[in-house]
């Protein structure tokens, strides 16, 4: 370990223990957002590697770019039923879905209108938004000059798309046991400086919002979800006239979710492609994440007066968005058993086809999306 990452951990460390003195313990979710976003100290917030083989995970983005130009074909199908467009990327990673994006709508406009007005990109890593701006000024500057970075969701209307690949995972979870027809919540506490996990009750809100799942649990199930979830959604999307939401992530629907053999949860942490399930470990310089119960997605998106449309695995997307035809025209340019591995790491079962899920949502607009012709609501 360097001696500069040491001390920013010291330093996260301090930040996390002043917090437990000051209030007398921690919620697991507080415990989580300073580890991963803590200003200047956090995951995702220090400067450390995360994506590509020298990080600690790869993304779909990150493997090649057929992903994001098969997603630039459903852009483009929503872009042409839509009027001074914008693209809102929440989480942007290094950049590169942004640029692949933006350079497949350019050489898909024939007419001039496919490409967006404002190319949005919300970011709350201070770190990662200089990498994307890097990587952004590369491009052409009739494309580099739509994207902008906000600090918070657009404030006034717009027509467009909302996207997030692998952001959902990583919001702050609250995790919770049931035991005696009750829901405790996890907090921590310092033990001789080491952190000890505590239940305690619930605040009403929180309690209401775990009970309106209507889970049936055995004693000492043990899992977790997103807190506010709702209300999240709406501050997201209540300036969005007209146009798709679109979330990429790994998780399953509710009952899958809630699944009596899932009693222990799905926390899993990711440092150096290897993963853990100690959050505990290493804190600040591996990253945090929980399954999405893409149910609670649903059922807030909804209640943010969006519809769903759409809800299946990446395989299906991609292949209804004819990924096996940009892979033909790609292997007149690049090297086929490149694209032949990123093609299977991307569609593959046992890979990223069927673990990741895609949720689509339109709000006032009613249009059939190439990407979920193959549709499997049931399973929310």
């Amino acid at each position: 370990m360097s001696d500069s990452l040491q001390q920013v951990q010291q330093s996260l460390w301090q930040h996390i223990t002043n917090a437990i003195q000051h209030h007398d313990g921690l919620p697991f979710s507080d415990f989580m957002r300073m580890a991963l976003y803590q200003p200047g100290l956090g995951y995702y917030s220090a400067g450390l590697k995360k994506f590509g083989e020298a990080g600690d995970f790869i993304t779909a983005v990150e493997l090649g770019s057929l992903f994001a130009q098969s997603l630039a074909r459903q852009f483009a199908e929503v872009i042409k039923q839509l009027e001074q467009t914008v693209i809102l990327e929440l989480g942007a990673g290094s950049g590169r879905f942004c640029c692949d994006v933006l350079t497949a709508l350019d050489a898909m406009d024939q007419a001039g209108n496919l490409l967006p007005e404002q190319y949005y990109i919300l970011e709350v890593s201070a770190d990662l938004k200089h990498q994307q701006q890097q990587r952004v000024n590369q491009l052409p500057t009739h494309l580099k000059d739509r994207v902008n970075w906000i600090n918070e969701p657009p404030s006034k209307d717009f027509n467009g798309i909302i996207f997030a690949n692998e952001v959902l995972d990583a919001l702050p979870v609250e995790v919770f046991q049931y035991q005696d027809n009750n829901y405790y919540r996890l907090i921590l506490n310092l033990d001789n400086d080491q952190l000890v996990e505590h239940w305690h009750d619930f605040p009403s809100d929180l309690l209401s919002q775990i009970k309106a799942k209507n889970l049936s649990l055995s004693d000492g199930y043990r899992s977790e979800f997103i807190p506010h979830l709702t209300d999240w959604l709406k501050a997201l999307t209540t300036h969005l006239n007209q146009g798709l939401v679109l979330f990429i992530d790994y998780g399953y629907g509710r009952d899958v979710y809630y699944h009596p053999e899932r009693h222990t949860g799905t926390l899993v942490c990711h440092q150096r492609h290897q993963a853990n399930f100690n959050p505990y470990h290493d804190v600040g310089a591996q990253d945090i994440t929980a399954f999405v119960d893409f149910t609670a997605v649903a059922e807030s998106l909804k209640a943010a007066n969006c519809e769903v449309v759409g809800f299946n695995n990446q395989m299906d997307l991609l292949m209804g968005l004819g990924v096996e035809n940009l892979l033909a025209t790609e292997i007149a340019y690049s090297d086929y058993y490149a694209l032949a591995t990123e093609l299977k790491k991307l569609m593959m079962p046992n890979e990223m086809g069927e673990r990741f899920k895609c949720i689509a949502a339109l709000k006032n607009l009613d249009m059939d999306l190439s990407g979920f012709a193959t549709n499997r609501l049931y399973n929310l």
